[in-house]
Parts: structure tokens; C-alpha cells; sequence
């Protein structure tokens, strides 16, 4: 009996028009998200190798047929993993929030890579070592006392489960992963907590 009613109800000039502002906001809502989504302008950007050299960073010179090749993900944007706006045409707004290199002093305080930090790239035999700041005479500059990974936390320098719940752990991603992980001794940071010391039996890890 209600099916009958809804189907009347529809069946009119009404109902019609309800059921198509309802399909245009879902289509607008789809739209609006999958645009929210896109990394087009990290791409124009980043594969335009005349701006890049201008802007100093030749060597960030990448392809969207790049990224699918060395990725092996095809249907990864950029911000899927690097996060950042990548609708915005200005780097500063463009790289806002996105994950970064930390870089700590000796007393394991963060400190600007700026100044310290020119090559973002190992190359060479040492690739471990290659990124350590140097000055001119190939020195290393003693102010560093070492770089983590952009995926740490800056407040433990450990793995930071927020940070893989927004890349690696999304729903269309890795989640399953991510959540096994996060039970284990090294997701759950279990060893680093039970440290007194930075030179703990237990430390350092992570």
C-alpha cells in the first residue's frame, strides 16, 4: 500500500521534480569531491620542467606518467600519499600540510631544513649518508645530528598512526594493513614508550 502511494506520489509533476534536484545535488556532491580529490595542479606544475628549473628544483620534475610507473599505483594522486592542496596553483598553499622531511638537531629538536638541507635526492655510492648536510669543503655540518622520514610523528619521532590513517590507510588504500599494523610492537610503539632514556636497553626505536 505505501509502495503504491510513494510510486503515485513520484508518478506526478512534483514528485519528478524532487527526484531531480535530488540527482543533481548527489552528481554536484560527486563532482565537487572527486575535484577535491584531484592532484591535477601538482602534476602541471611538477611537469613543467621550464618552471621547476626557475623555481630552483629541477630535479622535482615529474610526469603523471611518471608517477603511475614508479608508484605501480595508477589510480594514486599525489596528495593520496604526499597530502597538501593540489588545487592550488601557488606552492606555498599547495604544499600546506604536506609531509615534509624532519630535520632535528643533536639535542633532537626540529630545526628549518632550509639552510642545512639542499639535496632531497641520495645519489651516489653513500645514498644513506648523501642527504646529511655538508659545507663546501664536503664537511658534514655538525648542527644536524639527523633527518627522519616525513611519515614520524614530530612530537614522539616515532611512526605516527594519524599520519597513516590519512595516506596508506584510506578506504580505497591499504586500511586492513594499516590496522594490522597498528596492533603490532612496532605500530603500537610499545618498545619506545617503556624507554627512560634515549640509550635504554629497550632504545632507541622507531
Amino acid at each position: 500500500m505505501a509502495l503504491g502511494r510513494l510510486w503515485k506520489f513520484f508518478g506526478k509533476r512534483t514528485g519528478m521534480a524532487i527526484l531531480g534536484i535530488q540527482l543533481a545535488l548527489v552528481l554536484l556532491f560527486l563532482y565537487f569531491y572527486s575535484g577535491y580529490q584531484s592532484s591535477d595542479k601538482c602534476v602541471a606544475c611538477h611537469a613543467d620542467k621550464a618552471k621547476m628549473t626557475s623555481l630552483g628544483n629541477p630535479q622535482f620534475v615529474m610526469t603523471r606518467e611518471q608517477v603511475r610507473k614508479e608508484s605501480r599505483h595508477p589510480n594514486t594522486e599525489c596528495r593520496d600519499c604526499h597530502l597538501g592542496n593540489g588545487l592550488s596553483n601557488d606552492p606555498a598553499k599547495a604544499h600546506q600540510g604536506m609531509l615534509k622531511l624532519i630535520v632535528l638537531d643533536n639535542d633532537l629538536n626540529i630545526i628549518p631544513r632550509k639552510g642545512f638541507v639542499k639535496q632531497l635526492l641520495p645519489e651516489g655510492v653513500d645514498r644513506l649518508r648523501a642527504m646529511l648536510p655538508r659545507n663546501p669543503d664536503n664537511s658534514f655540518i655538525y648542527e644536524v645530528g639527523t633527518l627522519l622520514w616525513h611519515d614520524r610523528s614530530t612530537v614522539t619521532l616515532g611512526y605516527d598512526p594519524a599520519i597513516a590513517k590519512k595516506t596508506c590507510g584510506k578506504s580505497a588504500c591499504h586500511p586492513e594493513e594499516v590496522k594490522q599494523f597498528a596492533t603490532s610492537m612496532m605500530g603500537s610503539n610499545f618498545r619506545q614508550r617503556s624507554m627512560r632514556t634515549w640509550n635504554d636497553i629497550h632504545g632507541p626505536n622507531n
